[in-house]
């Protein structure tokens, strides 16, 4: 570890988040860097398209009363307020609106979800202020050679979609400078990441996530639970306490898992046990149940869980192993180590780095979904 770390101001983050063994990967390091550095900049790409038919009010041709002409100053001195601070960068006003902005993709935002799209976009700045402090601390290099072919590709995909630049610059808030010093960013961080992505590291990653590649299959059984329609805002709360205690007969063996879901599922399952056959991890199942029920082993029953359909005690009682040998899913594997190196380097930059919001700011992790207005 950095011996700076934890009494340095400007919060330095080790290079060591993972361990690094001999054998690095420096090949993938190198044809990694040229496709994973694209990624950010399709989905920024992705996400503003849909802005682009928003119509600016401010554009339209009226008279400004009085109130109007000094509304500007106002504006500015408001977009100039420090909402948070990050090491020693401090994070505007003007920069939330825009993070925002690209969270939305610049449609209107249901009240309800206001709040949480604010703090998702508060945890976006915060992680880019984060890693954009270790670039410079590293001294990263990213030539102007980089930029421009990124920016022509960007370019390419615009065209493909009957757009333009300029059009993009504008739903995105951006000039052209600014897309520069983004691209620039966007660049800059696989080169902070990609040399901690070790051999080593790729066995903890498969190890984690076998099951979403190699056709794995798992036998399994499961007994939901439904709240009442009339249960009140408790009602999830009692059916888990409920499932709880089946859980507990269950391992008690007071009765069978096969018994406890005849007598208490609501599912059409509980005919068959609980039992629902073979599943593949994706593409049968809800992802919330899929990814609860791939963590088990054979046997294991697992504690109560909720998906949008209810509350599920599940168990599997076998395992058919997959055939799809790693070499065929190196690729998507790459990318999920990748995410999960980044993940873990923010957080720990995160715990090292003093962080202040503004009372009333809050900051989400801006990994999880987003709303969708």
């Amino acid at each position: 570890m950095d011996p700076g770390v934890g009494r340095d101001p400007a919060a330095r983050c080790p290079d060591t988040i993972w361990s690094h063994h001999e054998g690095a990967m420096n090949t993938l390091r190198t044809q990694n860097l040229r496709r994973l550095r694209s990624v950010p900049i399709l989905l920024l790409l992705l996400g503003v398209l849909t802005a682009l038919a928003v119509p600016n009010a401010s554009s339209q041709d009226t008279e400004p009363t009085a109130a109007e002409e000094t509304e500007p100053a106002a504006e500015s001195e408001a977009k100039a307020e420090v909402i948070a601070t990050v090491g020693t960068t401090r994070l505007t006003r003007a920069d939330l609106e825009q993070a925002v902005r690209r969270r939305s993709g610049g449609r209107p935002v249901p009240a309800e979800q206001q709040d949480r799209l604010q703090a998702l976009a508060v945890g976006d700045l915060v992680e880019q202020a984060l890693l954009r402090a270790e670039i410079e601390r590293r001294q990263v290099e990213v030539t102007d050679g980089e930029i421009n072919d990124q920016i022509a590709q960007l370019s390419t995909e615009l065209t493909a979609r009957q757009s333009s630049l300029d059009a993009f610059l504008a739903g995105a808030g951006l000039d052209h400078e600014g897309l520069r010093e983004q691209v620039r960013f966007d660049i800059a961080v696989p080169k902070v990441i990609l040399p901690m992505i070790t051999e080593d590291v790729m066995r903890q990653v498969l190890a984690m996530h076998r099951y979403d590649f190699d056709g794995t299959r798992v036998r399994a059984s499961h007994i939901i639970l439904r709240p009442e329609a009339s249960s009140g805002p408790n009602a999830i709360t009692a059916v888990l306490a409920r499932a709880e205690r089946i859980r507990a007969d269950i391992l008690a063996e007071e009765l069978t898992f096969a018994e406890a879901a005849e007598r208490y599922s609501a599912g059409p399952s509980r005919h068959r046990g609980g039992d629902l056959g073979f599943l593949p991890r994706h593409g049968l199942l809800s992802e919330e149940f899929a990814a609860q029920v791939f963590k088990l082993t054979k046997g294991e029953v697992s504690k109560p869980f909720v998906t949008p359909l209810g509350v599920h005690v599940a168990k599997v009682t076998d395992v058919d192993p997959g055939t799809v040998a790693p070499e065929t899913f190196r690729k998507p594997l790459e990318q999920l180590a990748f995410q999960k190196v980044l993940q873990a380097f923010v957080i720990h930059c995160r715990q090292q780095t003093p962080i202040e919001l503004k009372p009333g700011i809050v900051a989400a992790d801006p990994r999880a979904p987003g709303p969708r207005p």
